[in-house]
């Protein structure tokens, strides 16, 4: 294949990848989330960004680690379905005490509540490692359409919240369709279901490697919801939310763009200059900056249409609240091109001085400076996890 189809392929499988994010996303953020606002209130709403930030850590640490585990030793042709569908079942049954544990912090337990909620974890944490089906074969048609059956679930869960009162189940609609897609349409849960290989051991190390790097980006991605819940409250969730929607919604494009990233990458048998990563590194900290201008514009629009009732008390925290998503974001890409030219472990070792940062820095910061605090913390730590990709990159590349 010569260079120009490479990347006439290249652009059309991002593409893709991020059409369905988009909608996907723009289901969420222009349609069910509002919705949850105006049913529920601020306070409430807030309570609910808590528990959804609960099962957005357990999907986007255990489905992804297993979505890119399985990236890397197809790579080495050691991966198995019975490897990752025994590792999955195991992360269900954790994923039973971490749904109790979520629902009783926030006082919202009850027997119903907690068997809808628990399958809305598991189902997450499934839809995270499902896409992989499509990456593997590089079909990123079948990945958009992966992605617009969930925005279509969650626009039928949102009928049925009318009759089910349930934030729950609107939300698992669209879990649910796009699993049993994958299940109807792919090989990744077929076969042998729970059969070991022969590389059982190799792949759950770089699960476990994979799963603690990518605990630690998630806690941290969701940390403002978790943390100012427990010391404010819940309206200061949801201004804090809407101050970021707009930054998040970019950060987002991440995942579409790691995924055909590192599946492209997958492909690569060639090297990377260190000069080219650390011109890389610098040149997409200083591209943050522009990002944010765009995102400072379109949040005061935005969020002055989509959340007017608050918007006053939203308007202080825009830019350093989306500069922080931006910097997450550029950093998660990053991330992502080290993973294919070092060892699993870097991230992990990264990530763990990431986490050390984020508890020295951001915690205290929102102590003392509630909002304030928590927005100037998250521009801070995931700079610094910038810098500390740049640096293991020049030294392990």
């Amino acid at each position: 294949m010569k260079i120009p189809d490479k990347l006439k392929s290249l652009t059309g499988d991002f593409m893709y990848s991020m059409m369905g994010l988009i909608v996907m996303n723009g289901v969420i953020q222009l349609v069910l989330y509002p919705f949850f606002n105006r049913q529920l209130g601020a306070d409430q709403f807030g309570v609910v960004l808590t528990l959804i930030s609960l099962v957005a850590i357990m999907g986007s640490t255990f489905g992804t680690a297993a979505n890119y585990s399985r990236m890397v030793t197809s790579m080495k042709e050691h991966d198995s379905n019975g490897d990752y569908n025994i590792f999955l079942c195991m992360i269900a049954v954790l994923s039973v005490l971490v749904s109790a544990a979520g629902l009783l912090w926030l006082k919202q337990f009850s027997v119903i509540v907690w068997i809808g909620y628990l399958a809305l974890m598991i189902f997450t944490v499934l839809r995270y490692y499902s896409d992989v089906e499509f990456r593997l074969n590089l079909n990123y048609k079948r990945y958009f359409l992966f992605y617009l059956l969930i925005s279509i679930g969650y626009l039928a869960g949102i009928a049925l919240f009318y009759v089910t009162h349930s934030w729950i189940i609107a939300m698992l609609c669209g879990e649910c369709l796009a699993v049993f897609f994958v299940m109807a349409v792919g090989g990744i849960y077929k076969g042998k279901k729970f059969k070991r290989s022969e590389f059982f051991k190799e792949n759950m190390r770089s699960l476990m490697l994979l799963s603690g790097t990518e605990l630690i980006a998630a806690v941290i991605l969701n940390a403002d919801r978790l943390i100012l819940q427990a010391i404010s409250g819940g309206v200061a969730v949801t201004i804090f939310y809407a101050a970021t929607l707009v930054g998040k919604m970019v950060s987002l494009v991440s995942v579409p763009l790691n995924g055909v990233v590192i599946g492209h990458l997958a492909k690569y048998d060639g090297t990377i200059k260190k000069s080219t990563f650390v011109k890389l590194c610098l040149g997409s900290i200083a591209g943050s900056i522009l990002i944010n201008v765009v995102c400072y514009g379109v949040s005061y629009i935005f969020v002055r249409i989509m959340y007017a009732d608050i918007f006053d008390m939203v308007k202080p925290y825009l830019w350093f609240a989306n500069l922080g998503q931006v910097f997450y974001f550029i950093a998660n890409t990053l991330t992502v091109i080290l993973l294919r030219f070092t060892d699993e472990k870097y991230q992990l070792v990264i990530n763990i001085v990431f986490l050390i940062a984020f508890v020295i820095i951001a915690i205290p910061m929102t102590m003392v400076w509630n909002l304030w605090g928590m927005a100037i913390a998250l521009v801070i730590v995931n700079l610094i996890k910038i810098l500390m990709i740049m640096i293991v990159g020049c030294r392990k590349i």
